[in-house]
């Protein structure tokens, strides 16, 4: 260890000469400047071969400018803290953030230069600059932007850098805290001819029945549990098969609705918000909330680098989870040893979890590939399906007018989502909340609206 940090020392690497650990933070003073070191013991050897005056001054100037740059940067480090808060938070694409930073100097020296190191992942958002700072004072500013992408973003983990007059210490305080921000992606309504016309979506409206119930259908057999009623045992089953088998029965929703988007990286085009990835989440949301209108149960499967799936529920609430599931998942590259992350991977993962009269809605920019073959395999016990393909920049609509006709010859409805299409509402989850101000006649300046507070956050919908 010894060797180690003389080693660093003679070429110039930094040396940590003092480390404190907080709770949030972690504190270090790094030596940046081996030069003034050496001098020093260039000055000291000097003057023990040489005792004169010139060297004992040098040795004694060296030393004490050396002394004074850490202390100074030990004062930095001991009483120099910095804080950012979130006072307004975003909830959907249009929404402003703002923080506020504080840098708190408790000491009796100035803090000459204070830089903010962030590494927040919000696009177009950053605390990143330099400030400075009296004695005994404390320095505040605000920073803030409007979110143009949904997702789930970070904002922190920060640094604080701060130095001597001399430059020859550097203080870092790491602040390891990490706050999460879901932007939710907007919604648009969809045209009448977007929707699944499958015939199969008229046994998902529910009876007016306080409780669920059972059509008189049998779809299958599963093994008995404690419960079951007895009227229920399907007996040709259990003597067969020497155990008690319980009647499996088709319920009064029979199908459930699985929205299955394709995040695969190798079809989709564009860039932003006319991007065929985004016109993707937004009919897929837009999808899910006019369905969920309709008392229908509607879940989600996507994969992207791993497996995402939320289990099909009734009612408008359903909504929320599927914008959370939904909100943060991108397309992602496969790494050499994966198997690629296209569509026809995606249904064999759902496969499993489809169950007898469910409806499978795909929805894709890809016009090739055998993905229509395994989607058939996916229906053999019985479920239904439908496509939607997304037109694409660079291909327009010819390819995606020819892959519907071919999925329209294999069985399976399918219709052609074009550019410009959809619309979305900005203000889907109520009104923006941005900073507006008004101006009285008196010439008093009033703040008409503010951005959503931060507290409010977790009791949003």
């Amino acid at each position: 260890m010894r060797y180690g940090r003389l080693f660093q020392l003679l070429f110039g690497g930094p040396l940590v000469v003092l480390r404190r650990t907080y709770s949030d933070a972690v504190v270090t003073v790094e030596l940046r400047r081996w030069l003034p070191v050496a001098a020093g013991l260039a000055a000291l050897l000097w003057y023990i071969i040489a005792p004169t005056d010139v060297a004992a001054m040098g040795a004694a100037a060296l030393a004490g400018v050396l002394a004074a740059a850490y202390l100074w940067a030990r004062a930095m480090a001991m009483h120099v803290t910095a804080q950012r808060r979130l006072y307004y938070t975003a909830l959907q694409v249009g929404d402003e953030i703002e923080e506020l930073i504080s840098l708190d100097n408790d000491s009796g020296l100035p803090v000459l230069w204070a830089e903010f190191a962030d590494q927040s992942n919000l696009p177009g958002y950053t605390v990143t600059s330099v400030r400075m700072a009296d004695r005994h004072a404390v320095v505040e500013w605000r920073a803030h932007t409007v979110c143009t992408r949904r997702g789930l973003f970070n904002l922190g983990p920060w640094e604080l850098r701060l130095g001597d007059p001399f430059g020859f210490f550097l203080v870092r305080q790491r602040y390891t805290q990490r706050q999460e921000i879901l932007i939710y992606p907007p919604l648009a309504p969809l045209p009448p001819h977007l929707l699944p016309h499958t015939s199969t979506l008229g046994a998902h409206r529910p009876l007016r029945q306080p409780l669920p119930a059972h059509t008189i259908d049998a779809i299958g057999v599963r093994p008995h549990v404690p419960g079951d009623p007895l009227r229920h045992v399907h007996w040709r089953t259990t003597a067969r098969r020497q155990s008690v088998y319980t009647k499996l029965f088709e319920p009064e929703a029979s199908s459930t609705i699985w929205l299955i988007p394709d995040f695969d990286p190798a079809v989709h085009t564009g860039e932003g918000a006319d991007s065929s990835e985004e016109t993707m989440v937004l009919l897929t949301a837009s999808l899910a909330s006019q369905l969920l209108k309709l008392h229908l149960s509607v879940g989600l499967l996507a994969y992207t680098d791993r497996l995402a799936v939320l289990d099909p529920r009734p009612g408008v609430m359903q909504l929320w989870p599927l914008l959370r599931t939904l909100a943060p998942l991108h397309p992602v590259p496969p790494s050499p040893d994966e198997q690629p992350h296209d569509l026809a991977q995606t249904l064999l993962r759902a496969q499993p979890l489809l169950g007898a009269g469910d409806l499978v809605v795909v929805i894709t920019p890809a016009v090739t590939g055998d993905w229509p073959v395994v989607l058939r395999r996916c229906l053999a016990h019985g479920g239904a399906a439908e496509a939607l393909v997304i037109e694409t920049a660079a291909e327009g609509a010819g390819p995606a007018e020819a892959a519907c006709a071919a999925l329209m010859g294999l069985g399976l409805p399918a219709r052609v989502v074009r550019r410009g299409e959809l619309r979305p509402l900005m203000t889907t989850y109520g009104a923006l909340r941005r900073w507006e101000f008004k101006t009285l006649s008196t010439g008093r300046v009033v703040i008409q609206q503010r951005p959503r507070e931060a507290g409010g956050q977790a009791g949003w919908p």
